[in-house]
């Protein structure tokens, strides 16, 4: 790299800088404005306010739960663990599953009605049958987490191959490509923008799942929901939101971390989304 070069290169990391500050402040402005008009409120003594804790004294009970006694920590572990391997199961086999009923008319024919029913059912409401099919413990909620992402994932998969032109599909059939090498180099990046949304929808309904999993399981004694389980024994409403705000921030940190950065390394990449 020449010497001009690297300065048009200075020139240019420097102008970035405006940008991503005004980039942070945008991201950080609306969480300081509901912050600071839930402090006034929860302070103000106004009747029907007086169990809500204001954000500084969640802010102390999360440096306590996390820095003190590392009990959230612990929590936190163990439910990313269920999350984590309930997730990557409803990948794979919603996946896969999307692509044989996007691909395969007769089964796509037969079990479309089923997974149309199935995917309206509340993921909450298949905690009790599993309870009492699969027990108290892990096993329960791990598939209550798979369902969770199962569905959405399959059906954006099917939704996604089937808007693949076919005149693509049509040339790589007629150049010999075809089963698993058809579907890794055609069918799942041309449909890579809808699987994406099924990966964004899946991890929060598998959350969700994931929370009310826990909450009901007798045998489990680690878990945020759990933990915020347990405080409404105590009537610990700050340790209850502590536990809302780590099931928040997660979420948003695997969404931001790892699928958006997927979408940025794929579809945007490709010219297959418009950059924002």
């Amino acid at each position: 790299m020449n010497s001009e070069q690297q300065g048009l290169g200075e020139v240019s990391a420097q102008a970035e800088w405006p940008r991503k500050l005004v980039q942070a402040i945008e991201f950080v402005l609306p969480f300081l404005a509901v912050g600071l008009i839930w402090e006034i409120a929860a302070r103000s003594g106004i009747d029907g306010l007086e169990t809500l804790p204001p954000p500084s004294i969640i802010l102390q009970k999360f440096w306590v739960l996390t820095f003190e006694n590392g009990i959230l920590l612990r929590h936190l572990f163990q439910s990313l663990y269920r999350l984590t391997v309930g997730y990557l199961l409803a990948v794979g086999l919603g996946i896969a599953t999307g692509t044989l009923l996007a691909t395969r008319e007769t089964a796509r024919e037969m079990f479309s009605p089923l997974l149309s029913l199935l995917i309206s059912v509340p993921t909450i409401a298949w905690v009790p049958p599993l309870l009492i099919t699969m027990g108290l413990g892990d096993k329960t909620v791990i598939t209550a987490v798979f369902l969770g992402g199962f569905f959405a994932i399959t059906y954006n998969t099917i939704r996604g191959i089937e808007m693949v032109n076919r005149d693509q599909v049509n040339a790589a059939k007629l150049m010999g490509v075809s089963g698993f090498k058809l579907f890794a180099s055609v069918l799942l990046p041309a449909s890579l923008v809808a699987v994406i949304t099924g990966l964004r929808l899946g991890i929060g309904y598998s959350w969700r799942a994931l929370v009310g999993g826990e909450m009901l399981s007798a045998l489990i004694e680690w878990g945020i929901g759990k933990m915020i389980y347990q405080a409404r024994f105590w009537n610990d409403v700050t340790t209850m939101f502590v536990g809302l705000m780590v099931i928040g921030l997660s979420g948003f940190a695997l969404d931001r971390v790892l699928l958006k950065k997927l979408e940025k390394i794929t579809v945007e990449k490709w010219g297959m989304l418009a950059r924002r």
